[in-house]
């Protein structure tokens, strides 16, 4: 943990780089009385919401169709040690269609498999509209947060992203590896105006910025600054 940061601020940075890096989630909707589980892919919306591709023949999507309140949890990477001393966030609200292109371009970067189905006439793009939240960043590290806490400013970036992750993807591959913190590969898949998601095969990584951008060139300048 960054001991610069309050324990409230850490469990904040870590909820919020848990939304952005997750591409799966284990679904619960209601089915008869009863919780349902499933496992969907996952992308973020602008202001960190997931999103979620599913098909209109699934069990899931009737009960959302029937009731569209939902729970998503989503957990980190597996790795060393005790699964239960790793962040996991639990999210919970209503589901309901993400319309837009854009939703459409930052699930398929995400998730680039996606581009073999998501045109399917039964295939729609959903959203968690986040009510309430719980998250549990390991063994004495249940912090209560709001949505308000971890959300994303919102910033007129859509119409710019196609442009902006082009010239970072044109800059130098050792730099871009050095900000994500691992070895080169990477490919920037989307952003926000909090920072960059990148994307290497089935692994996710993100570039947070120190301040959020309020439009698309403070967002350059945000990643000029850290790629000096």
């Amino acid at each position: 943990m960054d001991e610069t940061l309050s324990p409230r601020d850490a469990a904040r940075r870590d909820a919020k780089r848990l939304l952005r890096l997750a591409r799966t989630g284990a679904l619960a909707t209601l089915d008869g009385g009863f919780p349902l589980n499933t496992l969907v892919g996952i992308a973020s919306d602008w202001d960190g919401a997931p999103l979620f591709l599913i098909s209109d023949l699934s069990h899931h999507t009737r009960n959302l169709d029937a009731d569209p309140h939902a729970s998503l949890l989503l957990t980190s990477e597996g790795g060393r040690g005790d699964p239960l001393n790793h962040p996991r966030l639990t999210l919970n609200g209503r589901v309901a269609r993400r319309e837009g292109r854009d939703g459409h371009d930052r699930y398929v970067r995400r998730n680039p498999k996606s581009k073999l189905y998501i045109g399917f006439g039964d295939m729609s793009l959903r959203r968690l509209e986040v009510e309430a939240l719980h998250f549990n960043g390991g063994f004495g590290r249940a912090d209560a947060l709001a949505w308000a806490d971890i959300a994303t400013p919102l910033a007129p970036l859509a119409e710019a992203e196609d442009d902006l992750l082009a010239r970072v993807a044109a800059g130098d591959d050792a730099a871009l590896a050095k900000r994500a913190g691992a070895k080169g590969g990477w490919k920037p898949v989307g952003l926000d105006s909090e920072g960059l998601d990148l994307g290497r095969g089935g692994e996710a990584a993100r570039v947070d910025f120190a301040e959020a951008a309020g439009d698309a060139a403070a967002w350059w300048e945000r990643w000029r600054e850290g790629a000096e």
